[in-house]
This record gives C-alpha cells, sequence and structure tokens, in this order.
C-alpha cells in the first residue's frame, strides 16, 4: 500500500474563505451525494482574522456553497458540514475504486489544498492520469509505502481521525462524542462504540509490532 500527498487548487469556496477570512480549512472526510454531482464535506475550520460567528456567517451567503451545517465551537473555530458541486479532485477521489481519502485535506499557506491518499502502487499512474484529463493541475509532495498494521474498517479509521484532528483526545478536550456526532452525522453512542473498536484495533495493532 502506498500513501499519496498532493496539493492542487482549492476549489471555490474554500479558497474564497482562506483568502478572505484567512481561514484554515481542514477537510476530515467526505460524502458523495446525487450521484457524485455534490460532495458534502466534513471540515474543521479556524482563523486567526475573524471570529467563528463570522465563518458561520460567510459560508451561509457563499454563492459557491450548496448548504452548510456548521457548530461554533471556540472563538475562532467551527466545525460540520459544508456541501458544494465544484469539487473535481473530491469526486475522482469519491469514484476511486482503488484508493481512498485518509485526510485530513488542509490548507496549505498560498490556499492551495494537500490531500492524502491511500492506494495500490500499480494505481497510482491511473488516478494521476485522470486528474490530467479533468485539467486539475497538481504536485506531488510526497510517495511512500505504508507498513502494515492491523487494518481498520473505513468507518472507524473515519471516525478515528476526526476524533483526533476535531482534539477529541486532547487535554482538556476541545470536542465531545456530541461534536463528533454532529460532523460525522451518526449518534453519539455510535460514536462511542466505534472509537472503542477503533481504538482497541489500533493499541493490539501496536502491540503485535512491538
Amino acid at each position: 500500500m502506498i500513501q499519496l500527498q498532493f496539493t492542487t487548487l482549492s476549489e471555490d469556496w474554500i479558497e474564497d474563505l482562506c483568502r478572505k477570512e484567512s481561514a484554515t480549512i481542514k477537510i476530515l472526510s467526505m460524502k458523495s451525494q446525487d450521484k457524485g454531482s455534490r460532495i458534502t464535506h466534513f471540515v474543521d475550520i479556524t482563523s486567526h482574522k475573524v471570529r467563528a460567528e463570522e465563518l458561520s456567517k460567510s459560508l451561509r451567503d457563499s454563492s459557491y456553497v450548496i448548504e452548510s451545517d456548521v457548530a461554533v465551537v471556540g472563538s475562532d473555530r467551527v466545525v460540520g458540514a459544508v456541501t458544494s458541486n465544484s469539487c473535481f479532485v473530491c469526486s475522482l477521489i469519491m469514484d476511486s475504486k482503488t484508493g481512498y481519502f485518509i485526510g485530513p485535506a488542509a490548507t496549505q499557506d498560498d490556499c492551495q489544498m494537500n490531500y492524502k491518499l491511500f492506494m495500490g502502487a500499480d494505481d497510482i499512474p491511473n488516478f494521476l492520469q485522470a486528474l490530467h484529463a479533468k485539467g486539475v493541475l497538481y504536485k506531488i509532495t510526497e510517495i511512500s509505502k505504508v507498513s502494515p498494521t492491523r487494518a481498520l474498517t473505513s468507518k472507524q479509521e473515519r471516525v478515528l481521525k476526526s476524533a483526533l484532528e476535531l482534539g477529541y483526545f486532547d487535554y482538556p478536550k476541545r470536542a465531545s462524542t456530541k461534536d463528533l456526532s454532529r460532523v460525522l452525522g451518526i449518534s453519539p453512542s455510535t460514536v462511542s462504540e466505534i472509537l472503542r473498536r477503533a481504538e482497541k484495533r489500533t493499541i493490539s495493532g501496536y502491540f503485535e509490532r512491538n
């Protein structure tokens, strides 16, 4: 299994928010809707320039955003779901039968987006060719082999990574199971159960390797 990282131009709503509000946007996970014509991003957005309420308003007012459902979780931070229909890269990732998004994708200093994927070595040329065919300009920042570990399911990985990125494991906690529930669109009890299973697999895998 290979980890591929690459940077490319952000979609319109992300670049707009990044440049106008000095925001950092992290995409924790994605979900395809309407047969791929719309992509819902589960995001964590912060800004050192404006308050969280202004970030939320900017999303609601953006002509590039179809729907936003975010919650204020700090003075300069919102988390939640943002739906758009202009992300070619997201659509290609979601349509890929050979690789998958492991996130978090995040904006860089120049407001470009850095994506991280897992895929088979033989599948990388096909994915990059698909980007080229869509006219997507990109720069590869890393290609590395991933050491085998006890595998998590895609859902466990998504929930565990979201928990890590949102600050669920921080002390003091920056996010609760209710915050994760809102971002991921699943019940708090389901979040807790998935986290327990994912933590057990991850810890078991660590001790098996060591």
